[in-house]
């Protein structure tokens, strides 16, 4: 069954050998075909890919908003803490609590009432006072009674506030006393109004029709806050998909239908409550983008296909049938005819072409009557291309060194041959000795049975390696003694036919390369050192700051202090340093030149102390220079 696959490949590709149309039918299929296959690969990348990016987008709106509610719950739950700890709370001081409350109901707007209730379930103060707080049969107190026991803030489910009448939820924490006993509960009422008022602005700036829907729902399922005025307390775990998994904690998208239509649905909690956020968006809004590519994309591939074949019907009559009948004519030909193949009936009508058809055709009359010459002159092309080859060879850098697959040396170029030593009459073909070769490339390698080991194990293919030799040979056959790193590269020398004819080595001095690495690592090093030191200082004067059971006064606090920032100013200096270095290297360092008076530089640079010590002299019609302040100063310290 093999043998038989085997035969039937080799036969058609003997069949589209003889034909030049099934050949350019190959390749015509093998171009519109990838790029049928490449168009559909490119819909699907970019379906998912917008897709994605719009479901990204919906999850990045829904974290704005929980970050938002996160940001508003956290400061409520800051200040009910901080309001529960107060000197006031503490002795449940109900006039100094009221002027409290008076103050931070001016820095927090949007908490609509404190109130703080005894251990009783009494309310003992709200504020603003309302006839309602009076009334202890409507006191929410009891609500609230489990803040007593723990330690954290307890953060209510939405509801209708009984004192002031509007959607809250309320946010408790209990208050303790001198003696470090629970006497009551710190409550304060956040207004959802808020929420409900940036849920409807950011519609607003999405959309204008409505096609967005954003939830703010508690931890049992019920809204706080929408863009449908949707009532409080109402139960949306059946209606809204994926809220349960972001009660959960998780967060995602997922598509459902409602209304006949189908809602892309974005989920996620919001940190430091047990709340989410719901976006809902139409599917045939959010994916408009996606819907329009596909469009495009299906009538460009449609074009594709209709003037590809347009395209390969005009070839076929215009080219490739005119080239098949120009083939059978050179078949033709033969060395003794009299009569020319290219002035027969068959290519009457396209020899009078003026194209390329054409001039091949003449060019093929043309070689029919020079064909005798060409034959003649195709030695001295080949003596030519030797000629230009070994021109290449001489003008490389690099040592060629070729063997054949035995091992011998049969060609080595100028540059090899001078570095280890042999003169330019010993290299003529009538001279050359290829032991004296191998000979004078051994006597110069340090460690020869390494050498050896490394040519064994790279001869099965390409590969590289490095020795050192002892020296070198200069242009007048000195020997330049020193240790010197070469790099070898292996090949092998195959023919068309892919049999091995010959091995090649090309050396090259990697020398000052490998010196140029070897400064590169030790000046790696020394920015290491230098880095650890300041680093070390900030580190231990940090911890020295950190320490609880040393007290430090504000002096040697602020010389820390200092310490650590001269510090920083040292490490942030060698930073500029080094990049200034790399950009100075690398030819794109920046100046930044103005006018400047000489004096004014030389005062700015070298220090009060040091002026002493010095005696300038600048002339008094010295002109302004044009410089770069901050590098000639460092240059003039230096």
């Amino acid at each position: 069954m093999v043998h038989q696959l085997l035969l039937a490949r080799i036969a058609m590709l003997k069949i589209l050998e003889r034909s030049i149309t099934l050949q350019l039918l190959l390749f015509y299929c093998l171009f519109i075909v990838p790029l049928l296959l490449g168009g559909l690969e490119l819909y699907m990348f970019q379906h998912n890919a917008l897709q994605q990016s719009a479901q990204r987008a919906d999850l990045g709106l829904a974290k704005a908003i929980a970050l938002e509610v996160e940001s508003n719950v956290r400061a409520a739950i800051e200040e009910d803490v901080d309001l529960s700890k107060s000197q006031a709370a503490s002795q449940l001081n109900l006039h100094q609590l009221g002027a409290t409350f008076a103050i931070a109901k001016l820095s927090y707007p949007d908490i609509s009432l404190y109130f703080v209730c005894n251990t009783s379930g009494n309310i003992l103060i709200s504020y603003p006072s309302s006839p309602n707080a009076i009334d202890q049969n409507a006191s929410p107190c009891n609500s609230f009674r489990q803040a007593l026991q723990q330690d954290t803030p307890f953060i209510s489910p939405g509801r209708v506030s009984t004192i002031t009448g509007t959607n809250v939820v309320s946010i408790a924490t209990h208050i303790t006393g001198s003696r470090g006993q629970s006497i009551g509960i710190m409550i304060i009422n956040v207004s959802l109004e808020q929420f409900t008022s940036h849920l409807m602005v950011v519609r607003q700036q999405l959309s204008s029709n409505d096609e967005v829907r954003i939830w703010i729902v508690d931890e049992e399922g019920k809204s706080l806050a929408n863009t449908e005025r949707v009532p409080l307390q109402t139960n949306l775990l059946a209606t809204l998909p994926g809220l349960k998994n972001a009660l959960r904690g998780e967060q995602g998208n997922l598509i459902a239908r409602e209304q006949n239509r189908d809602w892309l649905y974005t989920y996620l909690p919001i940190a430091g409550t047990r709340w989410a956020v719901i976006v809902q968006r139409p599917t045939d809004v959010t994916f408009a983008t996606v819907i329009s590519f596909q469009n495009s994309l299906i009538l460009a591939l449609v074009m594709l296909v209709i003037g590809a074949s347009f395209f390969w019907f005009v070839l076929h009559g215009w080219v490739v049938a005119p080239l098949a009948k120009l083939a059978q004519a050179v078949k033709m030909i033969q060395p003794s005819q009299i009569e020319k193949v290219t002035d027969s009936k068959r290519l009457v009508r396209e020899r009078g072409r003026s194209d390329e058809i054409g001039n091949l055709i003449n060019a093929v009359s043309t070689m029919e009557d020079e064909i005798h010459s060409l034959f003649r002159k195709s030695d001295e092309t080949s003596q030519a291309r030797l000629h230009t080859l070994d021109a290449i060879m001489r003008s490389t850098d690099e040592g060629v060194l070729l063997e054949d697959p035995a091992g011998c040396i049969v060609y080595a170029n100028y540059n090899f041959t001078q570095f280890v030593g042999i003169s330019p009459q010993e290299i003529l073909p009538d001279s050359f000795d290829e032991k004296l070769v191998a000979e004078k490339l051994l006597a110069l390698i340090e460690d020869l049975d390494a050498y050896n080991e490394a040519i064994l194990h790279a001869e099965d293919g390409p590969s590289e390696l490095e020795f050192q030799v002892r020296g070198y040979y200069n242009q007048v056959g000195q020997l330049v003694p020193g240790q010197r790193d070469i790099r070898m590269r292996l090949f092998q020398v195959r023919d068309q036919a892919g049999q091995l004819i010959g091995r090649g080595k090309v050396f090259r001095d990697v020398t000052r390369h490998n010196e140029a690495e070897r400064v590169k690592k030790n000046l790696l090093a020394i920015v290491s050192h230098e880095l650890r030191t300041p680093l070390t200082s900030i580190k231990g004067y940090a911890s020295s700051l950190l320490e609880t059971d040393v007290e430090l006064d504000n002096a040697l606090q602020e010389h820390f202090l200092r310490r650590i920032v001269e510090e920083s100013d040292r490490m942030a200096d060698l930073v500029t340093s080094l990049l200034e270095m790399s950009q100075l290297e690398a030819g794109t360092l920046k100046l930044n030149p103005s006018l400047y008076r000489l004096e004014t530089l030389l005062e700015q640079a070298i220090p009060l102390d040091e002026r002493q010590r010095m005696c300038v002299n600048i002339a008094e019609a010295l002109p302004l220079v044009y410089v770069d302040r901050r590098r000639v100063e460092v240059v003039l310290r230096n």
